[in-house]
């Protein structure tokens, strides 16, 4: 795994970072400012991230000069309740939360430390998250362990080790690729991979654990071959969860995510709330819908609707592997079985495969895009899929992007 985050992070280095443009002046972090977001910097193949603050997403450019929280070591942001998780990787086993102080400034508050990487995260009510941690292979362990973190503190509450990786390791070591609490279970998808090699030999079934909360108990292992699994490596993207908490499963079974085959085509199946089943009677071909294309990030804005980026590879080949590349921006109704190209936002490189760092706010979702001048932030006005170019960002790429009061 540590070859190929290397990988991805060689790629994103390929971004260019135009920083002999900025006013270097030294700035302050303004109190209260609504929106943060997490700048890698990549230089020389290491990768430095500062978290920092602004009020304004569309106008001027966004920078860590003089502010922000500066973190080493490769992370993934994840945002629960008031506080926004900064969970390490490559290396790193703990996680802070970042929080607002009394003064409107940001802060570093608690850490909690695992044993390895931590493979998923999610929100089950405003004050608990749960963790979870998978071995990294056969040969490191047999049992799963579960955390609950409370959102305020970021402390460990309790720590469960009783439920073991099978029968989720049957045909190849498991690949955790998302997360998500529904109806007083947990469900995770995973990808079968080989933990030497990376192949992915096992894409004709979608697979979906489902655990008891809060006994972390193993209670069934769903399977659908309606199409492949879940969600892609690295990117935690395989589930989705709608108003009323049932839950969409994502398949891509993309080259450029990750797989080393593709023989379903993506599609989107459904979980009703605390279903143990899929739901036969819904199924969205989006290979169907949209002539071949499969969509790579993804995230749900409301009423039914996905915003996304989509691959316009077609067909992907070997050549295309972990690339991430040559996307365009959709919008997706889950309902309705259709896909809307958004337009003003060109097609663009993603960020290496890792989690899909944008803000959905007010019917407006706020996207960091990499360009030939630089990364700037486009706003997509949902109702119209039309977007507008905004703020220029500072930074190599966006790891992560929330709004906290």
């Amino acid at each position: 795994m540590k070859q190929i985050y290397s990988m991805m992070l060689l790629m994103m280095a390929a971004f260019s970072l135009t920083s002999c443009e900025d006013d270097l002046t030294a700035e302050q972090e303004t109190p209260f400012a609504p929106y943060v977001l997490s700048l890698g910097v990549t230089s020389n193949g290491n990768t430095t991230y500062y978290v920092v603050s602004t009020d304004n997403l569309m106008e001027g450019t966004i920078n860590a000069v003089g502010k922000g929280i500066e973190q080493n070591g490769y992370h993934d942001y994840q945002q629960g309740g008031r506080s926004i998780f900064c969970i390490g990787g490559l290396g790193l086993t703990s996680a802070t939360a970042v929080v607002r102080g009394a003064d409107g400034l940001l802060k570093e508050q608690g850490e909690f430390v695992f044993d390895d990487k931590l493979s998923g995260f999610c929100q089950v009510d405003q004050n608990t998250m749960v963790g979870l941690e998978l071995p990294a292979n056969k040969e490191s362990g047999t049992q799963l362990t579960f955390y609950t973190v409370d959102t305020n503190s970021a402390a460990i509450l309790s720590k469960n080790t009783q439920t073991a990786v099978a029968p989720i390791d049957q045909l190849d070591w498991p690949s955790l690729t998302g997360m998500m609490y529904s109806g007083g279970n947990l469900y995770v998808t995973y990808t079968p991979m080989n933990s030497m090699t990376f192949e992915t030999a096992y894409t004709d079934t979608c697979f979906v654990a489902v655990y008891s909360y809060p006994t972390m108990q193993f209670q069934t292992l769903m399977k659908d071959t309606r199409m492949g699994p879940g969600g892609s490596w690295g990117a935690f993207n395989g589930l989705l969860k709608d108003e009323a908490d049932n839950l969409y499963v994502m398949s891509n079974s993309a080259l450029s995510n990750g797989y080393s085959q593709s023989t379903k085509h993506a599609g989107f199946l459904r979980i009703k709330k605390g279903a143990t089943a899929f739901d036969a009677d819904y199924f969205f071909d989006f290979e169907a819908a949209t002539g071949g294309l499969k969509p790579a990030h993804v995230t749900y804005v409301g009423n039914g609707l996905v915003f996304a980026e989509v691959s316009t590879l077609n067909p992907q080949t070997t050549n295309d592997r972990w690339g991430d590349k040559s996307l365009k921006c959709c919008i997706i109704d889950l309902v309705n079985q259709t896909v809307t190209d958004v337009e003003g936002i060109p097609v663009h490189n993603g960020n290496g495969g890792r989690r899909f760092a944008c803000l959905v706010e007010n019917g407006y979702v706020y996207l960091p895009v990499s360009t030939a001048d630089g990364v700037y932030i486009y706003r997509t006005d949902v109702a119209t899929a039309r977007a507008e170019r905004g703020a220029r960002v500072s930074t190599t790429f966006v790891g992560g992007f929330f709004a906290l009061d």
